[in-house]
């Protein structure tokens, strides 16, 4: 598996294209904008993407989700707690922030521990609230890698002070990304990668 890092949007969130050297088969993560220059990488790569997966249903990880859904035929994941989120512009932020709206509507919800499975990839979706109340992140052993979103960043976690954020729910589910292999390779939603040993042994939250 090779793994893309595109930062777009207003706070660099780090879209994700996940692919197989092989056959070039992919999957797109946290899509959150800028849908033409991720499709000029996909296109000039010659990606084959088959899945978009999101984390969480903020207007920066969702805002080019159904642009390119709809170019590419393929369908968004979700959880159902935050594809409410994805289509409300008051909860996700847009309206707050942006003074816009921007809605998404994932057409396939995943529940925890569900597996995606495509023909050279089996990925684990872990439920994970706090950041908001469907937050999930995608984790894949056979490659010990794991998308965090905005519940776990290098050295932080996300914020809870948000519509249908919780920060014993956050703290929670960081308790239970910190039980992963100690080598799990950490791919957050903004800033640099880290890894789970790093963090059950560093981050601040330990200390609240």
């Amino acid at each position: 598996m090779i793994i893309t890092t595109m930062p777009v949007g207003m706070v660099d969130t780090n879209c994700y294209i996940l692919h197989n050297e092989n056959t070039l088969e992919g999957i797109l993560i946290d899509p959150g904008a800028e849908a033409e220059r991720i499709l000029s990488r996909i296109n000039a790569q010659g990606f084959k993407i088959s899945a978009i997966l999101l984390t969480h249903g903020h207007f920066d990880h969702v805002e080019a989700a159904e642009e390119l859904a709809k170019i590419l035929g393929v369908k968004i994941y979700s959880s159902a707690q935050d594809a409410v989120l994805a289509a409300d512009p008051k909860l996700n932020g847009s309206q707050l922030l942006l003074k816009r709206d921007i809605t998404c509507a994932p057409n396939v919800y995943l529940d925890d521990e569900q597996i995606l499975e495509k023909s050279w990839i089996k990925i684990y979706a872990l439920l994970t609230p706090g950041h908001t109340s469907g937050h999930m992140c995608y984790y894949i052993p056979q490659s010990d890698t794991l998308f965090s979103g905005d519940l776990l960043f290098k050295g932080s976690y996300g914020r809870h002070d948000l519509p249908t954020s919780n920060f014993n729910d956050l703290k929670r589910s960081l308790e239970r990304l910190f039980a992963l292999p100690p080598e799990t390779k950490v791919y957050p939603g903004h800033g640099s990668p880290t890894t789970i040993e790093y963090e059950s042994k560093h981050n601040p939250i330990l200390k609240s």
